[in-house]
């Protein structure tokens, strides 16, 4: 074998060699980096604590010291210590899932994307007291009384989110937003997403 066939055949093995090199390289290296992408807790975690489900409404109450029997007491009593009031507000809440990384857990099977989280919650609520409605009828000898306002207004905070921490509308409703925002998240990437809420 001359010299010269000898260097060509040492030139196309070494080809070879860097062929093959880079072509495991190439695949090892974007598998890793669909990993990362698939599995990046911080982004994910950012995903599910901006989409939070954002709820707005008004919530009413109704206090009185007079019953509501018709009689003729009664006509006298509205007549001279009625206290009626009726205090109607605006709010604001927002449901989601407040999050650690330690609350999220990743995994993947083929192209499902199983993603365990705490469930859903109540995560603010707020009311708008600068838009504040109030009608009262107020008997004879009843005078103005900010302490009956100021009580009527925390029971109706009270009340109001009682209410909403335990409205299983918006929670499901929350609950279906997220998923939405991750499946669009990782759709492009060829995976399905399985959310499972309540669970650490």
């Amino acid at each position: 074998m001359t010299k010269l066939t000898r260097n060509f055949i040492v030139l196309i093995v070494l080809a070879a060699i860097a062929i093959v090199a880079y072509t495991i390289g190439k695949s090892i290296g974007e598998k890793n980096n669909e990993t990362k992408l698939i599995n990046n807790y911080s982004f994910v975690r950012n995903i599910i604590e901006l989409a939070g489900l954002e709820v707005t409404g008004t919530t009413t109450y109704n206090a009185t010291n007079v019953a509501e029997d018709g009689g003729f007491w009664n006509g006298l009593q509205r007549f001279f210590v009625e206290k009626t009031a009726t205090v109607t507000i605006p709010y604001t809440a927002k449901y989601g899932i407040s999050i650690r990384e330690t609350d999220l857990h990743i995994d993947t099977k083929d192209s499902l994307v199983i993603i365990t989280m705490p469930a859903t919650a109540l995560l603010s609520f707020e009311l708008h007291l600068d838009r504040l409605q109030t009608s009262n009828k107020k008997g004879l000898l009843v005078f103005d009384d900010d302490e009956f306002y100021n009580s009527m207004q925390k029971k109706l905070y009270a009340d109001a989110r009682k209410q909403l921490l335990g409205n299983t509308n918006y929670l499901k409703q929350s609950e279906l937003r997220i998923e939405k925002i991750l499946q669009g998240y990782y759709t492009p990437l060829g995976y399905t997403v399985q959310c499972v809420f309540g669970k650490n």
